[in-house]
């Protein structure tokens, strides 16, 4: 269930951005890099509630 409940999150958060696509010259899109810091951020903050911001640069975690 909690699986279910990321992964209804970050494509949630993915639909929110989808007016803000930029595909550079090599095919990657600024949603593929969001998409995989998103995954990161997840995993490495701890959680939904727990991920600040998400960018196409890296991510941002909350302060405890």
């Amino acid at each position: 269930m909690k699986k279910a409940l990321s992964i209804g999150g970050i494509a949630i958060t993915m639909l929110a951005l989808t007016g803000c696509i930029h595909v550079s010259d090599d095919g990657h899109s600024d949603l593929d890099e969001i998409a995989i810091n998103t995954e990161t951020a997840l995993r490495v903050c701890g959680g939904e509630g727990r991920v600040k911001e998400v960018t196409e640069d890296g991510y941002i975690c909350h302060a405890n």
